[in-house]
């Protein structure tokens, strides 16, 4: 069944008795299966980053236009107009001045 002088370490002794290309080029094939398994494992992280990117250029449309929904009331109650319907209904307990507050020089 067995030689006994034939040596039977597995995988390492099959490569050394096939002598041909595989055998020869066994440290070509390990760096060939490193190179690949280092492609797919970066080509996940850069998918998961992509990932994480379009969710955060999501989230910072979505407050842009919070933002803006938020200036334009701020800018709305702010008005000139708005202020002196405030002030003119009494409820504010203000009163418009009918001199400025400082004199301009000439």
């Amino acid at each position: 069944m067995e030689n006994p002088g034939q040596n039977t370490e597995g995988l390492v002794s099959w490569l050394k008795s096939t002598g041909g290309f595989f055998g020869r080029h066994t440290m070509l094939w390990l760096e060939i299966l490193l190179f690949i398994l280092l492609y797919i494992a970066n080509r996940y992280a850069y998918q998961r980053d992509r990932a994480v990117v379009e969710s955060l250029k999501r989230e910072l449309v979505d407050m842009e236009y919070q933002a803006l929904g938020v200036t334009s009331d701020v800018s709305a109650k702010s008005k000139r107009s708005y202020i002196e319907k405030v002030v003119e209904s009494g409820n504010a307990g203000l009163s418009i001045r009918g001199e400025s507050p400082y004199i301009l020089p000439k």
